[in-house]
């Protein structure tokens, strides 16, 4: 199956900058996910320091799936959110609706255990999303329903205390990720909350799990950039592993090995298994931690793929899935361990660093120029007026 290839130039078109306001909130959000990594460490009192409140915690429901936070001084986070939604739906509907107040509680999904994790991602083939035309992973589909019961009581109270206000907000890294995605699809899909309620979940370095999961919004009339957003590391294998182009007889041998592949859309007329959804955000470090991307341009930065620039179609995202394919990062023998290329580029913690880095990076540079215009302003300031030189040369003459 051949697709349209793109080079550096070509592929460029289709890249935005990221506001450098979302990319603060891309910050806080994988500060939360990397905190959920360490859930055992984790002190009601150390979390005060950054204004949380802790709720409860996966550990404490004997089932490692999730871990929520509760924020009373994060409202103005929220509030930013809100605003973003806002400002989506005023050039939608054309009028406002954000909320004077926004109450909101994240659900942050720190992946499973190593044991749990395999045996999710080993169970990989399709099946049906709460009984619907639309195909999911079964290992992900499985341990959402997990947790979705697990804390649907915490969600439930929450919206029973603030009401017409509550926001829900999911988050994760990796397997984490794909988890707070389905987590959030079923609450729609099951109209357990108005879709105004859910901020757009946000998912880092996680596989896609869906086959047509953007049915499930089409249907609702609701855009998938508004509720979906996927930020990966431009080198970062894992979002690339069921997304990739997979050979012929791959396909070939996934269809007789398991007989639900045979009647997977995605595997049938595109050689992948679950699809891209939602809005695609690229994060290209410091190239002194990873090497650049040979589609990006040069340079750190966050980007985001836009999809309604004339000449965009499915082909670029499958041309940056498969650059570099899975296999070849999976070949080299540099890639495994701790200091491989595949944790470097995956690493919950990485991605912390590489975006407060290019934040960093971008406050350096703004200080600078107000600084510039600062030392080119100052002589103009210390000068004296013109006026002044001539009303004493006047007073002189007299």
């Amino acid at each position: 199956m051949r697709y349209r290839s793109y080079d550096q130039e070509s592929f460029s078109r289709f890249l935005v900058r990221v506001p450098w306001s979302d990319t603060k909130l891309f910050s806080k959000q994988a500060f939360l996910c990397n905190m959920a990594c360490v859930i055992p460490e984790i002190k009601a009192e150390d979390l005060k320091i950054y204004g949380l409140q802790f709720v409860t915690s996966s550990l404490e429901k004997k089932a490692q799936v999730a871990v929520s936070l509760e924020s009373s001084t994060m409202t103005e986070y929220f509030k930013q959110q809100a605003k973003w939604q806002d400002k989506r739906r005023k050039m939608t509907f054309g009028h406002s609706t954000t909320p004077c107040l926004v109450n909101g509680l994240f659900v942050m999904t720190p992946g499973m255990n190593p044991l749990a994790s395999r045996q999710a991602y080993l169970f990989f083939e399709p099946t049906k999303f709460e009984e619907m035309n639309v195909h999911v992973h079964r290992g992900t589909y499985e341990a959402a329903q997990q947790m979705y019961q697990q804390f649907m009581p915490d969600i439930l109270d929450h919206l029973h205390r603030n009401g017409e206000l509550a926001k829900l907000q999911f988050t994760g890294h990796c397997l984490g990720g794909s988890i707070a995605l389905l987590v959030h699809m079923m609450l729609l899909t099951r109209q357990l909350v108005k879709p105004s309620t859910l901020l757009p979940v946000v998912t880092f370095g996680s596989p896609f799990v869906f086959c047509g999961g953007h049915k499930l919004l089409d249907q609702k009339w609701l855009d998938a950039n508004n509720h979906i957003h996927c930020v990966m590391m431009h080198r970062d294998v894992v979002p690339r592993a069921f997304s990739c182009n997979y050979p012929n007889h791959v396909a070939t041998l996934l269809k007789r090995l398991n007989g639900s592949f045979q009647s997977l859309p995605c595997l049938i007329k595109k050689n992948t298994l679950y699809s891209p959804i939602g809005k695609l955000f690229i994060l290209q470090p410091d190239e002194r931690f990873s090497p650049p991307h040979p589609l990006l341009p040069m340079g750190s930065a966050p980007y985001a793929l836009d999809n309604t620039q004339s000449g965009f179609s499915s082909d670029i995202f499958r041309a940056f899935l498969n650059s570099p394919h899975p296999l070849e990062t999976l070949s080299d023998p540099t890639a495994y361990g701790s200091e491989g290329t595949i944790l470097r580029d995956h690493d919950s913690d990485n991605y912390l660093k590489a975006i407060n880095k290019i934040l960093r990076k971008h406050t350096r540079m703004v200080v600078r120029k107000v600084r510039k215009q600062r030392n080119l302003l100052w002589p103009l300031l210390t000068s004296p007026s013109p006026h002044r030189l001539n009303d004493e040369g006047e007073s002189g003459l007299k």
